[in-house]
């Protein structure tokens, strides 16, 4: 969904503030992270010090299941569990039918409306926030869709990484060596040519959410969430590089990366720590710049759980795994939660219907160490199917009276890591890093389960609560 018309719907639904007077050194950030943790808003920044009215910054954008759903096409009505049921629908039809959702290419624009070149260029021009206050400098890459394409292929990737601004042409980029846009670039430069790239810093929502998500490769991130949402994305060719940029962009910028790097970071980033340190990023020249009419940067301020964005994953990847699951051939799999309090990396509860002794084993395994989960990951805890996988009081429950610390957790050593983990130890290269991940069966054991012998749970039966709520309603209603 365009970002304009995103906000009309969350001022509908009485979510929506105006921030006016803020300041783009820190307290932009810091407004952003106290409102993730509080009242969750979506905030909309205007008449920021030091920037004209109308040069804008919106953050809190996706902070539940009524936003993330809105983003994506759906309904603003929906609880977790609802939208990933329904986010499972639709991922399934965008796996399927993805290559139906080409881009559509227009020739017009609404970020035309303002375009610099060459020396005209100055990205100092938009109100990037230094987000944290011990940022290495200022991120007008937070919330972004980052378009590379493969030098051996039509193949187009999205992805949203990290843009710190280092001179008015200039950009440093971070991106993970597992990433696909990594990939790209090191195939032109490898090849002795300069990478082309163009970056959206205003995509419209469905694109941001999906550049952030682990699409499959090979396939555009413009198809599949041109799938998921049920309508193929506009783009338009950028005069430099040819690119396809979102046509709905606020903001753009198109250039290439020679092979030059600078110093990038640190930056307080999405596992709540400064853990990256200063690092060698390449570096964007940056040719062309666009801009609609009173600009809205996009962008968020990762920090430690619940942060700015860290819901929005969670459902998609839930949904996910869950299929990832199913289409390994693994039966009864009854719900997946990724957690927001481990950034929907670190602590994700799988809830299964034991069908064989080693059941819990397999989905386990499969989970904690698949594409869909290994970066950044933690732990993988497996529940039995009475236990709701959202609700942490019933998995920690679970946790402490249905596993054992010395029988019923597995240790799986190295798995590949991320230079943002706090735990990690330093590395020359990003594609150096490893951790363990573990996986705690919070199961009945299945011996005892089939032979009813495991204990009963203290709890009404349905029938009496529903007796007693129907008889006491006044104490039950919302």
């Amino acid at each position: 969904m365009e970002i304009r018309r995103f906000i009309e719907e969350v001022e509908k639904l009485n979510l929506l503030r105006e921030v006016k007077g803020a300041h783009w050194n820190l307290e932009i950030g810091a407004i952003t992270d106290l409102n993730a943790k509080r009242n969750k808003y979506t905030l909309l920044f205007d008449e920021i010090v030091d920037y004209p009215k109308g040069f804008r910054v919106l953050t809190g954008t996706l902070l539940d299941s009524r936003r993330v759903g809105l983003a994506l096409g759906l309904t603003s009505n929906l609880n977790d569990l609802q939208l990933v049921t329904k986010l499972r629908e639709r991922l399934n039809y965008a796996n399927r039918e993805y290559k139906s959702y080409d881009p559509i290419e227009v020739s017009d624009t609404p970020f035309l409306e303002n375009v610099y070149r060459g020396e005209n260029v100055n990205l100092f021009k938009f109100p990037a926030p230094k987000w944290h206050e011990l940022d290495g400098g200022r991120y007008i890459g937070t919330a972004d869709a980052v378009i590379t394409k493969d030098p051996d292929s039509d193949w187009i990737n999205v992805g949203a990484y990290r843009v710190m601004l280092v001179d008015k042409n200039k950009l440093a980029i971070f991106i993970e060596a597992s990433h696909h846009g990594r990939l790209h670039i090191e195939k032109y430069l490898k090849q002795a040519r300069k990478a082309p790239i163009a970056i959206s810093f205003g995509p419209p929502l469905s694109l941001f959410i999906f550049a952030g998500m682990e699409v499959p490769y090979g396939v555009s991130e413009y198809n599949f969430a041109g799938a998921v949402v049920g309508e193929r994305m506009k783009v338009f060719r950028g005069e430099v590089t040819g690119l396809p940029i979102p046509a709905e962009s606020e903001i753009a910028v198109e250039g290439y990366i020679t092979g030059e790097v600078t110093d990038e970071g640190p930056f307080g980033e999405f596992m709540g720590y400064y853990a990256g340190g200063r690092m060698k990023s390449p570096v964007i020249e940056v040719i062309r710049v666009y801009y609609r009419k009173d600009p809205i940067l996009l962008g968020t301020a990762p920090s430690t759980s619940p942060y700015d964005y860290s819901y929005l994953r969670c459902p998609i990847r839930s949904a996910m795994i869950w299929d990832f699951l199913e289409r390994a051939g693994v039966p009864n799999v009854k719900g997946v939660w990724a957690h927001e309090v481990g950034f929907s990396r670190a602590f994700i509860v799988i809830s299964i219907k034991q069908t064989f002794a080693g059941h819990g084993t397999m989905v386990g395994h499969l989970v904690a160490t698949s594409p869909l989960a290994s970066y950044g990951g933690r732990y993988v805890i497996v529940v039995d199917e009475d236990i709701d996988p959202s609700d942490l009081n019933q998995v920690i429950w679970a946790m402490c009276t249905r596993s054992d610390p010395a029988t019923t957790i597995d240790v799986i050593k190295n798995v590949n890591s991320t230079p943002l983990d706090p735990m990690a130890e330093r590395r020359e290269n990003v594609k150096e890093y490893v951790s363990s991940r573990a996986i705690i069966y919070a199961v009945k054991p299945f011996d005892k389960l089939i032979r009813n012998q495991f204990p009963t749970e203290v709890r009404p039966s349905e029938e009496l609560v529903e007796k007693v709520t129907k008889k006491f309603n006044h104490l039950f209603s919302p």
